[in-house]
């Protein structure tokens, strides 16, 4: 078992066909190192969801806590552009944002999996324990389940970067995710994850693509 108080950020979007390898460039060649170069930020896995058309990409970083969301060094970056970010900006759609803080976890810390079952939660059920996440984390070929809830004060601080965006950005209250080595323990724990938190198959699933950090 192992728990921390890390912070997380997820952020959704998708992208069309005819800009996704721009967009997949911007990410893999400098966004995510110039994000994970803020101070707080540990490091960052990007995701892309199966069978979505046009494609639909999760970024998770691990912070070292929430407040890293309202510090002047994240602001200044969000204000402050790159050439190529102010390209792909405009370009994303069903953009959503949320980061807080990882109330419950169980598995290895930073034990990233191949495979990932995440839903965006409206609550937190008490169904999701310690134990109940330990179970799951128990399960063969499980590398780790989260829990974060939304800190929606510094996830909704207006920046430059925000205003550039054309679609408004979906809130939620909290993300619960489960991470595994292969489909069927990924299935499997997404089934029980489901049946904790009473979303009616709101768990997608994604396969991880990228990821660069420490943490």
């Amino acid at each position: 078992m192992a728990t921390s108080a890390h912070g997380l950020l997820a952020i959704w979007s998708t992208v069309q066909d005819e800009f996704e390898t721009d967009y997949l460039h911007w990410l893999t060649r400098e966004h995510v190192f110039e994000r994970v170069g803020v101070p707080g930020f540990l490091a960052g896995c990007v995701y892309r969801r199966r069978h979505s058309a046009p494609s639909e990409y999760l970024i998770v970083y691990t912070l070292e806590d929430a407040s890293v969301m309202s510090s002047a060094p994240y602001i200044e970056r969000l204000d402050n552009p790159t050439p190529w970010t102010q390209r792909v900006m405009p370009h994303l759609q069903q953009f959503r944002r949320g980061g807080g803080t990882m109330i419950t976890r169980a598995g290895k810390v930073g034990a990233f999996g191949a495979c990932l079952a995440v839903a965006r939660l409206d609550e937190i059920p008490p169904s999701l324990t310690q134990e109940a996440l330990d179970d799951l984390a128990g399960i063969d070929r499980v590398t780790q389940t989260w829990v974060m809830a939304v800190a929606s004060d510094a996830t909704s601080i207006a920046t430059r970067e925000k205003s550039m965006r054309k679609s408004a950005e979906g809130t939620f209250k909290a993300v619960m995710a489960v991470e595994a080595l292969d489909d069927a323990a990924l299935n499997l724990a997404a089934y029980l994850a489901n049946e904790l938190t009473h979303e009616n198959s709101r768990f997608d699933l994604y396969d991880l693509i990228f990821s660069f950090g420490m943490a």
